[in-house]
Order: structure tokens, then sequence, then C-alpha cells
């Protein structure tokens, strides 16, 4: 592995509450040839104010304190703005944690390798099938690895590592990335997906020292951020279709049993592809997934995928999905009543449901996708 690119690589370590074992590891970063060590003391307290003054502060080393503590999150975002404003000669980032995780030796496999391709998001992946992995973070990290590749379409073996590196030039996306404590990183991998970057392993030591005791996880109250981060886009698309359903449904309730009672004539079929329309299904369908359909996009655009592109680029990709799923709905639901016998009302309820997938993986994959946020040449 290349190491030249060591020397213009910054390395970010969030550190709470640390143990002896930080100075040493500094140490070892500084003589590897490191270009910039930012620590960030997220709020230790006095009685660690010793162990960090025994670190030595120069051109190499740079050490920021806050109090009180604010969270994982926020001292990482904090090093980044450093790095951001004040180390222009640092072509690569990286994140380490402060607990004897991430060796020296991985930490310059994963510069080397940045400065082979800086394209995406590094991330350091250990190895989970390894003897001395307790249990409950294999089978917790294997959870959240089928859940997001579920919700994201991203298959990322190691979520929750805290080794990640990329190019300094994505530094504001990842200063702009939401959240203050451990749910930050789940969100750095989510973002990266909304902006389809790519996020790529680099197997790592798989390290855990005295059963992980060094960590201040919180494995409950920490772990319910987590997955209400993961869970959250995909609650809000639920909430908005909800509403969206319900305007839907209503209308075409509505529109439909008009129709059938006072246009009779409209009850004539009609070949679509495959499919067999009814006139009166389909005018139904139209008019109420129309007048819907622009409530389901200013819920979309704003409150579920939080979108900053202009109307203009989203709204006919908007629209194209949008009678898309139109005309299947349409067309399915009708040849649902015509073929099995089923209600021309309920019939509409499991063909919007499956819809309600495809809806939500066209949206999120291609109408409101991410432009990446760079960081301007100097």
């Amino acid at each position: 592995m290349d190491n030249s690119f060591v020397n213009e690589t910054a390395v970010i370590i969030p550190a709470y509450k640390p143990d002896d074992r930080l100075p040493p590891y500094i140490a070892a970063l500084r003589e590897a040839g490191i270009g910039k060590i930012v620590i960030v003391d997220d709020g230790s307290g006095e009685e660690f104010g010793l162990l960090f003054a025994s670190i030595p502060q120069d051109e190499v080393v740079h050490i920021i304190s806050y109090m009180p503590n604010a969270g994982k999150g926020v001292a990482l975002k904090r090093g980044m703005e450093y790095i951001k404003d004040e180390c222009q000669d640092q072509r690569f980032v990286i994140t380490a944690d402060s607990d004897g995780q991430h060796t020296v030796h991985d930490v310059l496999r994963m510069a080397g390798s940045l400065g082979e391709s800086s394209e995406g998001l590094l991330l350091g992946s250990r190895d989970f099938a390894e003897s001395h992995v307790p249990p409950k973070s294999r089978m917790g990290n294997r959870i959240t690895s089928v859940v997001f590749k579920l919700l994201y379409g991203h298959w990322v073996s190691d979520t929750q590592t805290g080794l990640r590196g990329f190019e300094r030039k994505l530094l504001p996306m990842m200063i702009a990335v939401r959240g203050d404590r451990y749910e930050y990183e789940m969100n750095m991998l989510i973002e990266c997906s909304a902006h389809k970057l790519p996020m790529r392993p680099l197997t790592i030591e798989t390290v855990y020292e005295n059963n992980n005791e060094g960590s201040h996880f919180r494995a409950v109250r920490d772990s319910a951020r987590i997955y209400g981060v993961i869970f959250g886009g995909f609650f809000r698309f639920i909430s908005a279709s909800l509403i969206s359903f319900l305007v839907d449904y209503g209308l075409y309730l509505l529109i439909n049993n008009l129709l059938k009672q006072f246009v009779p004539a409209l009850d004539n079929e009609f070949n679509l592809i495959f499919m067999k329309v009814v006139s009166r299904i389909a005018i139904a369908t139209v008019a109420a997934r129309v007048l819907s359909g622009i409530v389901n996009y200013a819920l979309n655009r704003k409150l579920v995928f939080a979108s900053k592109a202009s109307a203009k680029k989203t709204f006919p990709r908007y629209l194209v999905v949008f009678f898309l799923i139109m005309v299947l709905s349409a067309g399915l639901t009708s040849s649902m009543h015509v073929w099995f016998g089923w209600s021309d009302n309920m019939s509409k309820i499991p063909v919007d449901i499956a819809l309600f997938f495809l809806s939500y993986y066209l949206q999120r994959k291609w109408v409101f996708i991410k432009e990446v946020e760079l960081e301007e040449a100097a």
C-alpha cells in the first residue's frame, strides 16, 4: 500500500473521557507522518485536563476543547470545521475513535487507499465473524446492515465503524449532516446513499479490548437514536403517503360512485396493453390521483426528502413517476375487477399498497436525488 499520501491526510479523533491509551496513539500517528491530527475534547471535564495537557500541540497536533459534553456528532463536525477553515493543505480527512479500536496501521492503509481512489466514502470494515467479537455486536451490526440494505439499497457491512475517510471537498456536505451524537454516523451513510456517493469497504483489524468497555455507547438510548434515524425517512414517507392515499381514495370513491350512478355509459371496457380498463374506474382514478398527487409532491419535497433542488428539476421527474403509478393503478385496479370479480372499490387497496414501494424507490433514487455540496476551490 502506497503511504505517500499520509502527510496530506488530517485525522479527527473525538474524545470523551479517554484513557491513557490516547497520548501514545497520537504520538504513533505523528511518528507515522500524518499531516494533521485534530483531537476534539468533547466535554470530558477538568479531571481529564492533565491527560490532554500531556499531548504536545504544535503544527501537527491541535486540540479543541469545550464544555459541556455535546456528543460524537458535534465533536466530529467541530473537527471538520477546523480542518475546512485552517488546514487547506490536507487533501483527505479520516475520522478515528479514541478507544484503541482503530490501529495506526489501518489509518495509514486508509490514507493510502484514499490517495489511490478518493471517490465517495471509505469505511473501515471489521470482520464480525471473528470469535472474539461480542455476540451482541455481531448480531446488532448484521441486523442494521440488512435493514439499511432494504431501506436504502446499499449493503454496508459495518454500519457502526468510526474509521471513515473521504476527500476534503466533501467537508461542506459532511458538516451539514444532521445529528449530534452517535446517530450522526448513520445519517452520514444515509446522506451518501441519497447523493449516490459510493461507500467502499476497507477491511481493518477487529479490535475489542476488555469487551469494548471503553466505549461510551449507551446501548438502549443510542440504539434508539440510530434506528430512529434509519426508519425516520421511511416513516415520514409512509405518513405523507397515508395522507395522500386518504385524499386519493376518498376522491376516488366519490367520483367513481357518482359516475356509476349518473353516467352508466362509462361502464364500458377497453384494452390497454395487457389490461382490461373500465372507463369509469379510469376517470375516477385519474381525477383523484391528480389532486392527491399535488398534495403528495409538496409533502415529499419539503418534509420527507427535504429536497433543496428547484421544482423545475424535481417536478418533471415527479410527474413521470406520478403518471406511471397512475396508469398502473388504473390498469391493475380494473384488471382485478374484471379478471377476479373483485369489488371495484376494494381492489384499489392492494394495488396501491404494492405501488407504494415502487413509488418510494423511484422518488428516493431519482426524483429527489440530492446534489453533493462541494468545497469551493481556494
